[in-house]
């Protein structure tokens, strides 16, 4: 690609290209000038070998956004708008870049990918506001002989573990809201899409950010990353997207020195289909809030549970909707699901589908690979069927990848009671033609976002997060930023 962010930033393509690691406003090579591959799971090419961070090296990018970290809280909140603002408009210049970089690490479509960069922009142009509204309260008289304040101060350097699926989208919700807070940062991203981090950190720094504000640290060894942020007494906050084992290991090993822990953790979002639905148009979101990413998104509708009286039609349509998604080239405006991750990932749905057949469920949709290379695959979106009370187990687990299950339930209260069982409580949806019935059951379901007769979309105005299994904390609106800060009270003796 050789795409410039700002004349500063070689996104890079190629067998020979190579990424740096950015610390303290620069770029360097790893210790040891240790590399990884980045591939293209479409095709399996190598990206880019890019610098492979030691312990040492992310030691390093702590000292660097420690020693960035007193200055940047002590920046006037306006002065910050106008860097994260500068930030966003150098980022919306370079978005059909940032966009090609997406789509060549993740293999998500293109149009996906555009989107994506996109909202990038957005939510940093959000935080970049948001700077201007951080939290305080003046108490005067608070007894006949003294007032009070209470000021929010930005809790300090904040390590960011940003996943793979969403790699722009990701490191806006965390650096953009820390940031806005005034902390200093520390990003690993997901190793398989390191590049993108990349191109924005470059991007956000040639923009006017400070040196050490923000450093980035891919690694092919996140373990020995995280034992850094876990143990190193200059990080005060931990942010994690990721599997529920790893948010499990952080806040066990982080308990040790009372280090603050916000942890998204996936889902298994279910979804509610009533007898009074819009059935055609059922089927077209579901299709949507499914196979967005080929199905590789936290919040997509996992288990469908749909009154005995319209599953029939609702099938046929699903059936239509899915058989007509066009899987291949994601650099194709036609293309609706590229490939999945990896080859782990595809094996790992391959085993699912045969688990909930074994268990009793149908494939009547779709399943196998289209065609694969040396690091993924193409899977055909599969739909998955069974009765209530009949439910395989492996509905229990998230299915990251384009399958979805649907149960067929006798009425509303059996469809609720199953949605609610389960571990996870990111996101559900509901699909009713009576707007008091769909938030009545929107009021009933234990997650923590739910959409009514539609797909969930990113605001940057709403709070996000899981009840639950799903983790612990929000990410995007004000609460976001709000995770960022430490209350202060202060009384002043008069």
């Amino acid at each position: 690609m050789g795409t410039k962010a700002n004349g500063a930033v070689e996104a890079g393509a190629g067998e020979n290209a190579a990424q740096e690691l950015f610390i303290g406003g620069r770029t360097r090579p790893a210790s040891g000038d240790r590399r990884f591959p980045v591939h293209d799971p479409a095709t399996g090419e190598v990206l880019a070998h890019v610098a492979d961070a030691t312990g040492d090296d992310v030691a390093a990018a702590v000292s660097a956004a420690h020693a960035a970290r007193e200055s940047w809280s002590h920046t006037p909140a306006w002065q910050r708008y106008e860097v994260l603002r500068d930030g966003a408009d150098a980022l919306r210049r370079d978005v059909s870049a940032m966009a090609e970089l997406i789509s060549a690490e993740t293999g998500k479509p293109v149009r996906e990918a555009l989107g994506e960069a996109h909202n990038t922009v957005r939510f940093f142009e959000w935080f970049s506001h948001e700077t201007l509204r951080l939290p305080g309260e003046a108490w005067p008289e608070i007894t006949p002989t003294r007032d009070a304040i209470v000021v929010a101060e930005p809790v300090g350097v904040v390590a960011a573990i940003t996943p793979w699926n969403f790699p722009a989208f990701m490191v806006a919700c965390k650096v953009g809201a820390a940031l806005a807070a005034g902390c200093t940062v520390v990003l690993k991203p997901a190793e398989q899409t390191p590049l993108t981090a990349l191109f924005i950190a470059r991007a956000l720094h040639a923009a006017g950010l400070p040196d050490g504000v923000l450093n980035v640290v891919p690694t092919s060894d996140p373990a020995s990353a995280g034992q850094v942020f876990l143990h190193d007494a200059r990080v005060d906050c931990i942010s994690f997207t990721g599997s529920r084992a790893i948010g499990e290991l952080l806040m066990r090993e982080a308990a040790a020195s009372i280090k603050r822990v916000l942890l998204e953790l996936g889902g298994n979002s279910p979804v509610v289909v009533l007898d009074d639905a819009d059935i055609a148009a059922t089927a077209s979101r579901l299709v949507q809030a499914r196979y967005l990413n080929a199905g590789q998104a936290c919040v997509a509708a996992n288990r469908v549970y749909v009154v005995e009286s319209v599953a029939e039609a609702l099938l046929a349509e699903l059936g239509m909707a899915v058989r007509a998604l066009n899987v291949g080239d994601p650099r194709r405006d036609d293309t609706n699901l590229g490939p999945l991750i990896d080859l782990a990932a595809v094996e790992r749905i391959e085993t699912q589908i045969d688990r909930a057949v074994a268990q009793g469920a149908e494939l009547t949709t779709g399943g196998g690979r289209l065609k694969e290379n040396a690091v993924s695959a193409f899977v055909r979106p599969a739909v998955l069927t069974a009765q209530g009370g009949q439910e395989p187990a492996v509905f229990s687990e998230e299915i990251f990848g384009p399958v979805l299950a649907v149960v067929t339930c006798r009425d509303e209260a059996e469809a609720i009671s199953l949605a609610n069982d389960t571990e996870y409580g990111l996101a559900a949806y509901v699909f009713t033609g009576d707007a008091d019935r769909g938030l009545r059951i929107a009021r009933a379901l234990r997650a923590g976002s739910v959409a009514v007769n539609g797909a969930l979309t990113s605001e940057p105005q709403l709070p996000f997060g899981g009840m639950k299994a799903s983790g612990l904390g929000r990410e995007r609106g004000r609460a976001g930023v709000e995770e960022f800060l430490e209350l202060k009270t202060i009384q002043l003796a008069k």
